[in-house]
């Protein structure tokens, strides 16, 4: 006897949620602890929570991916349009924090020593690159969720398409097994 990740699912569901919600959470909770008090109107504050957000984005990712490899194998159509909603919403946030953070470090370079532009540049692409993979990776799980959502028909809708899906049709067969032994 095998067990398959769709045996246990539907009774590890709940512990799965709680553990992704505590890696989910727990990055957006450091993020906000390490760049509190907040100050949107300062540079150097949005460049460091920037990059905060970049730090935070490789758990975040996990986080969602197991939840939503949980959410599919349990059948769990609310969570996945849980999923598929936070998907969308980090997706244009990671977005919108890449095109700010880009503009604000257009911004500071005019205060970087010329003997450490070079670096700066790295940097520059190195966290605008992460924030727009982290944007585009959750824009697909957003993809996935809203599939995975849509294959898990309801229960009557499998059973109405099982009755229609059957390979015989009508009373051939049995016509065919009449001719046969004719």
């Amino acid at each position: 006897m095998s067990v398959t990740l769709k045996d246990i699912a539907p009774r590890l569901r709940i512990p799965a949620y709680i553990v992704t919600a505590y890696i989910g959470l727990g990055s957006f909770v450091d993020m906000f602890v390490s760049s509190w008090p907040a100050q949107p109107h300062d540079l150097r504050w949005r460049l460091l929570f920037e990059g905060f957000a970049t730090t935070a984005s490789g758990s975040e990712m996990l986080a969602l991916l197991l939840f939503l490899a949980f959410a599919w194998a349990a059948a769990d159509r609310i969570a996945l349009a849980f999923g598929f909603s936070f998907s969308l919403v980090a997706a244009a946030a990671y977005l919108c924090c890449a095109v700010i953070f880009l503009l604000d470090s257009l911004q500071i370079k005019s205060q970087v020593r010329g003997d450490q532009v070079a670096r700066f540049d790295l940097g520059l692409l190195w966290t605008g690159g992460r924030l727009v993979f982290t944007g585009l990776m959750f824009a697909l799980f957003a993809t996935v969720a809203f599939r995975a959502f849509r294959s898990l028909s309801r229960p009557a809708e499998r059973a109405a398409a099982s009755s229609k899906a059957s390979l015989i049709v009508g009373n051939k067969p049995q016509q065919a097994a009449e001719r046969v032994n004719a």
